[in-house]
């Protein structure tokens, strides 16, 4: 039996899951980088200060390489976006499993609805978190899908779905989190850190204990300067 909560907009939603949570705010007073004030604040890209998110690829590094390497990011800067990084992640798994259910109006009818959580799990749409729209991207025209979202939650007595295996521990998704920590200058100096790290953003994305030996095989690529893991055997 499931009991409905009253929905916010989506925008105070975001806040509060992403931007206003200890794992961010924590290094606010740290970070002394040019235009970040309005990250902490709210809630918009640091190098952009939009407040788009792709989708199908979240910006884990947003400043790049280049921009990096001309006006370097603090430590305190990227740490604070690695945790909300993670916790967008986490809030779009939270709408695509049910756990939060959002309702737009559809820009077709002008009626507002529910939307059904396999709607996160599309490709090609990038969500404006300030604004509540959900974009579809084709070939450079964006058509949006949903406007003014807000969202509640679910709480359930019982849980309906059976719980989710470690077959669906996304590998590729944990290794780009460590390329991009190695390329930042920010792994820990002991592997057995970064395994911990690595084991603990399963646990929160995937809501599963990822294999031990798999972590530490993924760790070891990580500090071997590799960008593509290597396959488990029993993906061959």
């Amino acid at each position: 039996m499931a009991a409905r909560r009253s929905a916010q907009p989506l925008y105070w939603v975001y806040l509060a899951r992403v931007i206003n949570i200890p794992a961010v705010q924590c290094h606010r007073e740290a970070v002394t980088d040019d235009r970040t004030a309005q990250f902490f604040s709210e809630g918009c890209h640091p190098n952009t200060l939009d407040f788009q998110w792709s989708l199908d690829e979240p910006d884990a590094f947003p400043w790049g390489p280049v921009a990096s390497a001309i006006n370097p990011v603090s430590l305190p800067m990227q740490h604070a976006w690695n945790a909300a990084f993670v916790a967008f992640l986490r809030f779009i798994d939270a709408l695509a499993f049910g756990e939060l259910i959002a309702s737009g109006v559809n820009p077709n009818t002008g009626a507002r609805c529910e939307i059904d959580p396999a709607e996160w799990m599309r490709t090609g749409l990038s969500l404006d978190v300030r604004n509540g729209d959900l974009i579809e991207v084709d070939q450079g025209k964006r058509t949006v899908r949903w406007s003014a979202m807000t969202v509640r939650a679910v709480t359930k007595r019982s849980s309906p779905t059976a719980k989710r295996g470690p077959s669906l521990v996304d590998w590729d998704l944990l290794m780009t989190y460590g390329v991009l920590r190695r390329e930042a200058g920010c792994l820990p100096s002991k592997h057995a850190s970064l395994t911990a790290n690595l084991k603990a953003l399963a646990k929160l994305l995937f809501r599963v204990d990822a294999d031990e030996a798999d972590l530490r095989r993924l760790t070891g690529d990580i500090y071997a300067g590799r960008r593509k893991r290597r396959k488990r055997k029993r993906e061959r």
